[in-house]
């Protein structure tokens, strides 16, 4: 892979892919499970409560969309991770590097199972019983069936989209494969150890939710460190001593 490849990627995995999700994950709300409950609280649009953390949440349209949007965004943010441990292959920063990328890869899976199942597949089902109850094919008793139905996968120990094991696995693997390739690149001494810090808490911050307001932040983090280390790396602009021309004798 060519170095203005390379860069490009760098630019659109860690900056623009995580500035949108940043910006996206504004709108994710968190802590409905519970209270009002998973489906009473997605079903509709809700207006701002401060209680949800979200800036806004527009209906499970939103949710669909939202998760749409996120799951490619995802998956560039785990190449762009993959791309920082480019040329580290000797020592213990090697390993470090590789435990990276294997944690990476993790996430990736897990995270593209959880969106798909409690984010596009619920939104989809959604809207499809929302449909099917205005056409008067489904009765009021059928859709109290079907909304126990979505809020039993919804806290699955194993599905469920928070505090299940695809969930956890999904959080502790992109909070391993930060730390991992912080750990990397600082053996390696190719990035300065504040970005490092970021990059560490963007891993953190992704490890508690994605949802507002650690996703946000999480994002944010990841995008500082990124651009401080691309921009750390490359060559500095140092004058050049002006060359001396002697005449021969």
């Amino acid at each position: 892979m060519g170095a203005v490849i390379r860069s490009g990627l760098w630019w659109l995995c860690l900056c623009t892919a995580p500035l949108v999700l940043a910006g996206i994950e504004l709108f994710h709300p968190s802590g409905f499970s519970k209270d009002p409950g998973m489906y009473a609280y997605l079903c509709a649009s809700q207006p701002y409560n401060p209680r949800y953390w979200a800036l806004g949440y527009f209906g499970p349209e939103w949710w669909f969309t939202l998760h749409v949007i996120q799951l490619p965004l995802l998956g560039l943010v785990s190449v762009g991770l993959w791309l920082t441990m480019h040329g580290i292959e000797d020592g213990i920063a090697a390993v470090c590097a590789w435990l990276s990328r294997i944690a990476t890869f993790i996430f990736l899976l897990s995270y593209t199972s959880l969106d798909s199942i409690g984010g596009i597949g619920l939104g989809r089902t959604m809207l499809n019983m929302q449909a099917l109850e205005a056409a008067g094919k489904l009765n009021a008793q059928q859709m109290d069936g079907a909304v126990l139905l979505l809020e039993t996968n919804w806290a699955d120990p194993w599905i469920g989209g928070m505090g299940s094991v695809v969930s956890l696995t999904g959080s502790w693997a992109i909070f391993a494969a930060s730390v991992f390739a912080a750990a990397a690149l600082f053996l390696t001494r190719k990035a300065p150890w504040p970005a490092l810090i970021l990059l560490i808490g963007f891993g953190w911050e992704i490890q508690v939710s994605h949802a507002s307001p650690h996703g946000p932040i999480g994002f944010a983090l990841l995008v500082i460190a990124a651009a401080w280390i691309r921009l750390a790396s490359m060559p500095s602009a140092a004058p050049r001593a002006p060359s001396v021309v002697t005449a021969a004798g």
